[in-house]
């Protein structure tokens, strides 16, 4: 009885929601448009990928093309190439080319979703929702089952992290560091639903 009794309060702390404290807030234009996360433009990162228990590492060029689509190509140092994604000015994606490990239909939209963080992607229509919640504030941008949100304080002073959740929970948060926010020198990409970590470090050209 005492386990079962265990068990269940785990449960009701695994379901809680992370976002039950929030408070809907205005949409505060000025700061939207001072910290929306205007996307990664064309840059090199050194690059590792590490999914339960599993390790790659290489380099990533991300890059801004002609017709305005995005391409991000992630390459071992022999110039092998683990993914080709085409990120297209329409909103439609592609894969152009990817491993055998890596080709399944879920690894790929999780990693899609990554990058179109990464990207900025999810923000370009606009922000239709406003929270605070212990001292932060959050804005947010729904997609199709799940909200993504850039975070700053409550001055409004800088981005301190970006962030895609369901209604109850945080699923994956995107920090970044450094001076230009459209080339940061590094980025980390950590998921909570399951263990998988990305990390980049940008390379001086």
């Amino acid at each position: 009885m005492r386990y079962l009794h265990y068990s269940l309060l785990l449960l009701l702390i695994a379901c809680a929601s992370e976002y039950k404290t929030r408070k809907p807030a205005s949409l505060d234009e000025v700061c939207i448009q001072k910290i929306k996360p205007p996307g990664i433009k064309t840059s090199w990162y050194t690059t590792h990928i590490d999914v339960i228990g599993k390790h790659i590492s290489g380099l990533l060029l991300m890059k801004e093309m002609p017709d305005s689509s995005k391409r991000v190509v992630f390459t071992n140092e022999a110039g092998v190439t683990f993914l080709d994604f085409e990120f297209r000015a329409d909103g439609s994606f592609q894969v152009k080319q990817v491993i055998k490990q890596l080709n399944k239909k879920a690894v790929v939209q999780v990693l899609r979703k990554d990058f179109e963080l990464m990207l900025g992607i999810p923000f370009r229509k606009g922000i239709s929702e406003a929270w605070g919640q212990d001292g932060e504030r959050y804005f947010g941008a729904p997609q199709k089952k799940e909200t993504a949100y850039f975070i700053t304080g409550a001055d409004c002073a800088s981005l301190r992290r970006i962030e895609l959740g369901s209604k109850r929970k945080k699923k994956v948060t995107v920090e970044m560091w450094g001076s230009d926010r459209t080339a940061p020198d590094s980025v980390k990409v950590k998921h909570y639903t399951f263990n998988m970590v990305i990390g980049l470090k940008k390379i001086e050209r």
